[in-house]
């Protein structure tokens, strides 16, 4: 998908968010987000291409899940930091900092 049509998606979701149709926009453009990022690769993947595995191992998941989970996971987490706090994210231990305090709520 080319980007004019991601941002189209995109102003089109900002103009309907407060439409009252339930979770749908929200959803989709959560899922928008994650196409984006799945466009753009991680400043980390050069230097640390297996950060997202090792969180979720360090996070009590098997070396399998994590090994078939982190691609997903990493991509979710960049979505997610960048529509809460409007950046993108530099380095994976940016992300586990933002985990960790707006997620898990650790102050």
């Amino acid at each position: 998908m080319n980007p004019l049509t991601h941002t189209e998606r995109a102003q089109y979701f900002a103009a309907v968010h407060n439409m009252g149709r339930g979770e749908e926009i929200r959803d989709q453009a959560f899922m928008l987000a994650v196409e984006v990022m799945a466009t753009i690769p991680a400043p980390w993947d050069e230097t640390e291409p297996f950060a997202a595995e090792r969180y979720l191992a360090a996070r009590g998941a098997t070396p399998s899940a994590a090994a078939e989970n982190a691609v997903g996971f990493e991509l979710c987490m960049r979505a997610l930091h960048a529509l809460a706090t409007g950046s993108i994210a530099m380095s994976f231990d940016e992300i586990a900092r933002w985990i960790e305090t707006s997620v898990d709520g650790v102050q």
